[in-house]
């Protein structure tokens, strides 16, 4: 603005209209968010927590992915992971975490609106293409490296990375979502493995995370394939089930055993019984054998090996930069990869296709009526809400509000 040479009267008649368009942003930033904002389009997932639906947002004729908790159906400790869930999703803004839009909530329900990805996700993938070569596991592994790369720097821990919590766009790149069991934890770029564990509390041991897992909410499958229980926990690193404490690298893990299921056809540790397969996954050094009639080369395999193993000698214990420099992945274009082709591109037939998605039956309004069968007292309701005081976020609020911030402090050093 220097170059413009403005006389002081204009830099204030510039300075009132700013302010006056913040002190509308304001009026915006306090105005409710409703159910009744949203459209109800078709559901994606559903969960004993709630659901998920695709939804036009009404005013912006938006789709989005809008995710319902049900905040009866939450204990104390689930109330932490509802929390960390919207707190990453606010905290991320890049390409690799779906975008979160608003979240807001009602007397019953917790509500996060999502961008929508109408492309499925890889667990679908997977059930309609059984294989995939190693050059089109490659793509996948290494997007989702960068995205749980991106999780680590905003200090949080995945802890639940599976196919069903990757999504696919239209362009088929993908894109991380479900944090419902994410953990907050200080990550350094160059952490050893025997360092700055995050240390298990007794309410989260072996049956109180299996438990979760049986029970929580995300883009549910229902497949007709034996080995896509839900609430499986065959993804989840031996660390988690411990009582020692863990660190960030149980997300390599995850990668290296949805790498396993990409190019051997199933994941390393199934079993019909979820909790053989937790045994299997503690004693992981007799269980992980990898078929010779898979015919993986020497460089897959290694890579396998060296993600699914002991946490002190896992690959990424230092950073993910490692894992990128592997063998297997030799002129792979790391900073490109988003420019690239992705191997399958979805069928999407329009904005609002759930073609990619199971089908759910509909059994109740996805929004609660005014006379809800949840009604409970006003104490018992006030109580309950302290939970999640500051849990509205709406993003289009947020970024006009720091643009509004620089433009004031460039017209205060003119």
């Amino acid at each position: 603005m220097e170059v413009l040479n403005l006389t002081p009267h204009e830099k204030e008649l510039i300075k009132q209209d700013v302010l006056h368009k913040e002190a509308e942003l304001n009026r915006k930033a306090r105005k409710k968010i409703y159910p009744s904002d949203f459209e109800p389009l078709t559901i994606i997932g559903k969960g004993a927590f709630g659901e998920v639906r695709i939804c036009r947002h009404i005013e912006s004729g938006d789709i989005v992915a809008v995710k319902k908790v049900v905040k009866e159906m939450l204990y104390k400790n689930q109330v932490v992971h509802v929390r960390s869930e919207r707190d990453i999703l606010v905290k991320a803004k890049n390409p690799w975490i779906v975008a979160l839009k608003f979240s807001f909530q009602d007397d019953e329900n917790l509500y996060l609106v999502m961008e929508y990805l109408p492309g499925g996700d890889l667990m679908n993938l997977l059930i309609k293409k059984d294989i995939l070569s190693e050059e089109e596991s490659r793509f996948y592994t290494a997007e989702m490296i960068l995205a749980i790369e991106s999780v680590h720097n905003l200090n949080y821990i995945h802890r639940d990375l599976k196919p069903d919590n990757v999504l696919l766009g239209a362009d088929g790149h993908i894109k991380l979502t479900d944090f419902g069991l994410c953990k907050h934890a200080e990550i350094k770029a160059s952490q050893k493995a025997d360092t700055d564990k995050y240390e298990m509390k007794h309410s989260e041991n072996f049956n109180a995370l299996k438990n979760i897992l049986n029970k929580r909410l995300g883009y549910k499958r229902d497949r007709k394939l034996a080995f896509s229980t839900v609430g499986t926990p065959d993804y989840i690193a031996p660390g988690v089930f411990g009582t020692k404490g863990y660190d960030e690298t149980v997300d390599w893990w995850s990668i290296g055993v949805i790498l396993f299921e990409m190019l051997v056809g199933y994941p390393p540790f199934f079993s019909d019984d979820s909790t053989v397969t937790c045994q299997k996954i503690l004693h992981w050094k007799r269980t992980l054998v990898i078929p010779p009639e898979a015919n993986l080369s020497a460089e897959a395999t290694d890579l396998i090996e060296k993600l699914i193993c002991d946490a002190e000698d896992r690959l990424g214990r230092n950073g993910a930069q490692e894992i990128k420099e592997h063998p297997w992945f030799e002129g792979f274009d790391w900073d490109n990869v988003k420019e690239d082709k992705a191997p399958f591109i979805p069928e999407v037939s329009s904005p609002t296709s759930a073609e990619n998605f199971d089908k759910f039956k509909e059994e109740a309004p996805f929004f609660p009526s005014s006379q809800s069968k949840f009604q409970k007292t006003k104490m018992k309701r006030k109580k309950k809400d302290l939970d999640f005081v500051g849990y509205t976020y709406k993003a289009d609020v947020e970024e006009e509000k720091q643009k509004f911030v620089s433009a004031l402090q460039e017209l205060d050093h003119l």
